[in-house]
């Protein structure tokens, strides 16, 4: 019996001083808005390590997809952004992102016209700073970007 009280008795102690774990069903959902100015409305994201992270991209931008796409793309820590963007200028064939690059990709939506949303469901890495851009053609580089703060 006192076997089973002092089990509980820490069980308890655990719930009050140790910092509540990421629950599964504790799902952060971000919309973020591109427009034709080439700029996200959301410039930052925070999340928790293990977490479950949704993004919805919406292009709200009325020019034509092949003048003005965009699309959202993660990229691993350390990767170098003007490197990935200026190599991803040249891979229309494969949504702006280039092949020999793929691995530094953790999570992209398609490249999306006017009007039109796609949605990337993905765990949260660990705890660091990740660069997410636009890949199509200049618009990382004119400041199409924001980052994912994961702690």
């Amino acid at each position: 019996m006192k076997r089973h009280a002092t089990v509980i008795l820490l069980a308890l102690l655990a719930l009050v001083f140790l910092p509540p774990a990421v629950r599964a069903d504790d799902e952060k959902k971000v919309q973020i808005h591109a427009s034709d100015q080439m700029k996200y409305d959301v410039a930052s994201i925070e999340a928790t390590a293990g977490q479950k992270v949704t993004v919805t991209l919406t292009n709200a931008g009325t020019l034509p997809k092949a003048a003005m796409a965009h699309n959202f793309v993660l990229l691993k820590a350390g990767t170098d952004v003007i490197a990935f963007a200026s190599a991803a200028m040249t891979h229309p064939e494969n949504g702006y992102i280039p092949p020999d690059m793929a691995d530094k990709v953790i999570v992209a939506t398609k490249t999306l016209g006017p009007g039109e949303s796609d949605t990337v469901t993905f765990v949260a890495p660990a705890a660091g700073v990740y660069d997410y851009i636009c890949t199509f053609p200049g618009h990382a580089l004119a400041g199409m970007r924001g980052t994912l703060t994961v702690k």
